[in-house]
């Protein structure tokens, strides 16, 4: 290297080189130590050289603008030869280069990495975790479109009689046009005084899905699922994609009968609480047990009713509280919602669809939808965990009077203050 003076190269760095060379010069094949000792309480003798894979200085080996790292004294552009290779490297440049130098240097630090601490795996255990989707076993396999003869969908609306029974008359007005999965050519038809049955057109909803207008079906299947919800006290918020129990009434909450996953009644369940109910002390805030249910296409094909539990907050159990009033704080319970919580609210909502039955079924003219009853099982495995405080079958069968909002939120760890809204619902609980 270029005899310049020049700073030294840091304790620490030097200190590391060492630690890396394995006590061995980097040249590929040279055994030679970079430091020896003749005898016990000898003071030791260094051997080594540092070498520069850039070399510093104009007038250096190897010199470049910038050195690999930029520091021409860090680490990574230095490396340890014995005496005899040094002076070999530096005289040779042209075989010798940076880029060869760096792979001398690589390869030796690999060789004489320390071997990781390899821990043995832990055991591993395979369960059957149920899915949260129903299988969808039916669904419409022709759509209508028909001249509307109104201009907006309340319009519509207000035209067609209330459905019968398990009947639904999902529909959808786009492009002055009314779709639906009725039959819109019939004369004596529930659309009858909406659309002009001489324009309606039949659509294959195969044909539908492969096309543009597959959006169009999609909403038809979730308009169904909305008119069905909302006449058992479910509504639909738009803004936000879920569905939510309505409050019996201002001032007394609401309970709905259940069962547990093995088919035993329930005591009736709370689904809507107002804070402080239990001290004495009311607040403005309701908690409204929610879901996302979808319906969606998960392969080609297969079809699936999604449920995923959440939140809807009212200050009067019906119109929905000021968003800042909700805030972070929801966001944040939502994202604690564990295994109990998130367990019970699944299964809790399919139980409330199917009202009894193995199966959904809506209505919709002489077409169905038809929802199975039953989630889908697939095996997972995972690292086995001894702890067995969460056993679903027995939560759910326990008989007890905890509710259904109580359970989701009963895991929360939360912060004693005025934004906390519906932190009572651990405090009034204990």
């Amino acid at each position: 290297m270029a005899s310049t003076q020049r700073r030294a190269i840091p304790d620490p760095v030097t200190n590391r080189l060492y630690s890396l060379s394995g006590n061995e010069c980097a040249f590929p094949g040279c055994r030679n130590p970079v430091t020896y000792q003749e005898a016990p309480g000898e003071k030791p003798v260094t051997l080594a050289q540092r070498a520069h894979l850039v070399g510093v200085g104009r007038q250096g080996p190897r010199s470049r603008a910038t050195p690999l790292s930029g520091d021409p004294d860090a680490i990574e552009n230095l490396t340890l030869l014995c005496g005899v290779h040094h002076p070999i490297v530096d005289n040779n440049p042209r075989i010798y280069s940076v880029e060869v130098l760096a792979k001398f240097k690589a390869d030796h630090e690999a060789k004489r990495a320390p071997e990781p601490l390899r821990m043995p795996p832990p055991p591993r255990q395979t369960e059957a975790v149920d899915l949260s989707l129903l299988p969808v076993l039916a669904l419409p396999v022709t759509v209508w479109k028909a001249k509307s003869m109104f201009r907006t969908t309340e319009e519509v609306a207000a035209h067609l009689p209330r459905p019968r029974g398990t009947q639904v008359l999902p529909f959808v007005l786009l492009g002055g046009r009314v779709w639906a999965f009725h039959d819109l050519a019939e004369k004596k038809g529930p659309f009858k005084q909406t659309v002009d049955p001489r324009t309606a057109e039949q659509l294959d909803a195969r044909q539908m899905l492969r096309s543009d207008d597959r959006n169009i079906f999609v909403w038809l299947l979730n308009a169904a699922l909305r008119q069905a919800l909302l006449r058992r006290g479910v509504r639909h918020d738009r803004e936000r994609d879920r569905y939510y129990f309505l409050a019996d009434h201002e001032t007394v909450t609401r309970r709905v009968e259940a069962r547990t996953k093995t088919g035993r009644n329930q005591s009736a369940k709370k689904v809507v609480r107002q804070e402080g109910e239990r001290a004495g002390n009311l607040r403005d805030v309701w908690w409204h047990l929610a879901a996302q249910l979808r319906f969606e296409e998960f392969m080609p094909g297969a079809w699936g009713l999604t449920i995923r539990p959440e939140f809807h907050l009212t200050k009067d159990g019906r119109e929905p509280l000021d968003p800042r009033r909700i805030g972070r704080k929801v966001t944040r319970r939502k994202s604690r919602m564990y295994n109990e919580g998130y367990f019970d609210a699944v299964h809790f909502f399919r139980y409330y669809l199917l009202d009894g039955n193995a199966r959904l079924t809506l209505h919709i003219g002489r077409q169905t939808i038809t929802i199975e009853g039953d989630f889908p099982a697939v095996d997972a495995s995972w690292a086995e965990i001894d702890d067995k405080r969460f056993d679903p079958i027995h939560m759910l069968d326990s008989g007890d009077e905890d509710d259904v909002l109580d359970a989701v939120v009963e895991t929360f760890t939360l912060d004693d203050d005025e934004w906390d809204w519906g932190a009572e619902h651990s405090e009034d609980d204990r």
